[in-house]
């Protein structure tokens, strides 16, 4: 199966592609941006632009990849020529760090052994999202499924639990030899393994890798006793509980939870099922910042910072800048994506994330106008002094940090990149870097 690999904002041509112009991609491709009312990637008469969506386009028998400028190596380049080693270098390095972002956004569990053998078979990333999950799964189900209490409503012809004496008499009063009747059974079939059911169907019919669709196939039936339901939404999904009885199959849980919400499928005119499992990365690099900065917050954050409390974007009280006159309307509401505060409630760092290119060349460093000021209400009305606007590096080398004091004012704002050119699972460096980013931004 044909297997393309492009990054991020990148532009290829179809020549580069190995496609032409009326490729059965396009129309694929087409379809799944109408269905998502988004251009996951933008279709231009001589080529394909990627946009900020990562993850993987199936369309028939041919996958298209896109993956984040997040590489690391010596020897990696996102922009050589497709299937050089360059490029190949990259998509592997970039692959790995994508999952470790994923591992703290989506609270996941990373097999590291997994990842290095479906890396030395150039597998695309969905592969090695599918391995962790199935690995993981069949390590835990190899004990048997989870068991719990249902409530079943039935027509029996012996009584067994509670008898639904007025229930029968309106349904069926001329019926003496059944009863309706509730009771509690003991059974596989609870919203967890049907989650898990849902998921291992759809994964067998698109994993191309032997050892994976082995795994799926064990699971599939193992998983037989438990009713596969039709669709699975957000809040239904919210509805799975967690105990010390059951919480081991948590990562695998946040990862199933993470294929149901990011795929979304449509179907040709063939009747071949085309599918898309992507990622905003505008959305992941936020939640990335504040799921590290929680997770690392002791190694972080000065001591006397000890009690420091997170609130995560729209979590919590909304903030309005103004009240509109006469009717006292709050509008303009202010929504940044952390606020660090103390036990008191007091702000002492708001942070904002911009997936953007930082240009330190530039006298305003490239940073938007609208960007600005939109910390500089935050500021102002969450009455802070301190504001920090964190951007990627663009590549490897030295983190950038700008201060820029308010005039006439006491807020001051940091402008400052982080670099994700490095393999995220060593944490030192990342730790470092955050480390050395908040001390500046609180520097009086």
């Amino acid at each position: 199966m044909p297997s393309i690999t492009m990054f991020e904002h990148q532009y290829r041509t179809f020549h580069e592609l190995g496609i032409n112009a009326d490729h059965h991609l396009m129309e694929g491709l087409d379809q799944l941006n109408q269905n998502t009312g988004r251009d996951l990637v933008v279709l231009l008469r001589k080529g394909i632009k990627a946009t900020q969506f990562v993850g993987v386009m199936r369309v028939a028998d041919t996958t298209l990849q896109i993956l984040p400028k997040i590489d690391y190596g010596v020897n990696s380049d996102p922009d050589k020529p497709i299937d050089t080693q360059p490029h190949r270098n990259a998509a592997l390095s970039a692959t790995h760090n994508l999952l470790y972002m994923l591992s703290y956004t989506q609270h996941l569990r990373i097999h590291e052994q997994d990842i290095v053998a479906l890396g030395k078979q150039k597998s695309d990333w969905l592969e090695l999202l599918t391995r962790l999950l199935a690995a993981d799964l069949h390590r835990l189900m190899q004990r048997g499924l989870v068991h719990n209490y249902i409530q079943v409503e039935d027509s029996l012809p012996v009584m067994r639990g509670r008898w639904l004496l007025e229930q029968q008499l309106i349904r069926q009063p001329h019926v003496k030899h059944r009863f309706d009747v509730r009771y509690d059974e003991f059974s596989p079939d609870i919203l967890l393994n049907q989650v898990f059911c849902y998921v291992v169907d759809f994964l067998q019919y698109q994993t191309r890798n032997n050892e994976n669709r082995r795994l799926l196939m064990d699971l599939g039936e193992w998983l037989a006793p438990v009713q596969n339901p039709a669709m699975l939404t957000s809040s239904k999904l919210d509805q799975v509980l967690f105990t010390r009885l059951n919480d081991r199959y948590l990562p695998a849980f946040n990862l199933a939870r993470m294929f149901i919400e990011n795929t979304t499928m449509t179907l040709s005119a063939g009747k071949m099922l085309n599918f898309a499992f992507v990622f905003d990365m505008n959305l992941l690099f936020e939640e990335f910042v504040a799921s590290f900065l929680q997770r690392h917050r002791q190694s972080i954050f000065p001591h006397g910072w000890g009690n420091l409390q997170f609130r995560i974007q729209s979590k919590g009280e909304a903030t309005y800048l103004a009240r509109r006159s006469p009717d006292n309307a709050s509008v303009f509401k202010l929504v940044p994506d952390v606020v660090l505060h103390n036990l008191s409630g007091v702000p002492l760092v708001i942070l904002d994330t911009k997936y953007k290119t930082l240009l330190p060349e530039q006298r305003k460093l490239g940073v938007s106008e609208g960007d600005f000021y939109q910390m500089l209400a935050y500021l102002t009305r969450m009455n802070c002094d301190h504001g920090l606007i964190l951007y990627p590096q663009v590549s490897t080398g030295q983190t950038f940090r700008q201060l820029f004091q308010i005039e006439s004012r006491s807020e001051r704002i940091l402008v400052a990149t982080i670099n994700l050119h490095q393999p995220i699972e060593r944490t030192t460096a990342l730790i470092h870097e955050f480390k050395e980013t908040f001390t500046g931004a609180l520097a009086n």
